[in-house]
């Protein structure tokens, strides 16, 4: 979860902070204190950085959510899951994106009105969706969990009812509690930050586990295997069950592989912010510090971009709805 939500500084304003920011815009007040001061080379490479990201953003989960809608070759409960995550990414390329651009360049341009509405819907959406993919991430890894530990009983378990009801839950709740953040910032961030904590533990031991009993599972497999040619009995070795849950775990361990990298790519995306924000928070703020908070919520945001390509890279039954002739015919389809 990428908390925008600086903190309630009462700290003097740069000397050079720009007019616009020195003015009262409600509660974006208390983001005074992180402005890098008049419009800088590196400022305005960020802008464009981030309307870049987001067309990307835009374009590709765009591309993703349709090929969800398309393939029946992904369990329906695990569908969701990506459907939600690919959701947010594009929300944050058509809604998260263009505020941060249009809040910034407010500042350069000195338009206060602007500035401050453009502000205030840059961070309560910045807060909201980057919020759901985190939650989406841990929910993935929390599914591929269960589906080890409840193995057959898991398809009755793990319903697409009760995936999507996780799902409108988790967008529900963070719209909800985002309202704290206009009440009381102070609570807002605590709790936040417990959260982060808590699901970064959760999915880092998950994968763990996971890889653990992956390994362990494809040596007794391969012990099996190993047993069944040494007998005599090749249609026992070659049988149908045994053929199956072959393919089964296969399936398994690629889905993990999958969502495993879907993981490694939110953290490289998202640390790098939130160890920034934490020395801001910790140590006297200075231009450069701000300057590098910037561009570390941009790679923060560029994870919105990145996914779509990690799909298509992981995850065949996407790449296979994403070729040129299955695009060209949704395409033709639209005309007629």
């Amino acid at each position: 979860m990428a908390n925008n939500s600086l903190g309630n500084t009462d700290g003097p304003l740069f000397t050079n902070s720009s007019a616009v920011a020195r003015k009262t815009c409600y509660y974006l007040d208390r983001f005074q204190i992180f402005h890098s001061g008049p419009p800088t080379t590196e400022y305005i490479v960020n802008c464009t950085l981030n309307a870049v990201l987001a067309v990307l953003a835009i374009l590709g989960n765009g591309l993703v959510l349709q090929a969800l809608r398309r393939s029946a070759a992904l369990r329906p409960a695990s569908r969701a899951l990506v459907y939600s995550l690919a959701a947010s990414d594009l929300l944050v390329g058509s809604t998260v994106q263009p505020f941060y651009v249009l809040y910034k360049t407010a500042e350069i341009l000195n338009m206060h009105q602007l500035y401050c509405v453009t502000g205030i819907g840059f961070h309560l959406s910045a807060n909201v969706f980057s919020a759901v993919s985190f939650l989406t991430v841990t929910a993935i890894a929390t599914d591929r969990l269960l589906a080890l530990h409840l193995g057959s009983r898991y398809q009755r378990t793990v319903t697409l009812p009760r995936v999507v009801t996780v799902i409108v839950t988790m967008w529900v709740l963070t719209g909800l509690w985002i309202f704290n953040w206009v009440w009381d910032i102070k609570i807002y961030e605590k709790f936040n930050i417990i959260v982060v904590t808590i699901c970064l533990i959760f999915c880092t031991s998950a994968y763990a586990r996971l890889g653990y009993r992956l390994h362990q599972l494809r040596v007794r497999t391969m012990l099996r295997w190993q047993d069944a040619e040494s007998t005599t009995n090749q249609e026992e070795r070659s049988s149908s069950s045994g053929s199956k849950s072959k393919l089964r775990f296969g399936a398994y361990k690629r889905s993990v592989a999958n969502m495993f990298y879907v993981y490694i790519l939110m953290l490289i995306c998202y640390v790098p912010y939130l160890a920034m924000f934490v020395v801001i928070q910790t140590t006297t703020v200075t231009k450069a510090k701000i300057v590098t908070l910037s561009y570390t919520m941009t790679l923060l945001f560029a994870n919105s971009a990145f996914n779509p390509f990690l799909y298509c890279w992981r995850i065949q039954e996407i790449r296979s709805e994403l070729t040129m002739p299955n695009i060209a015919e949704k395409f033709d389809l639209k005309r007629e």
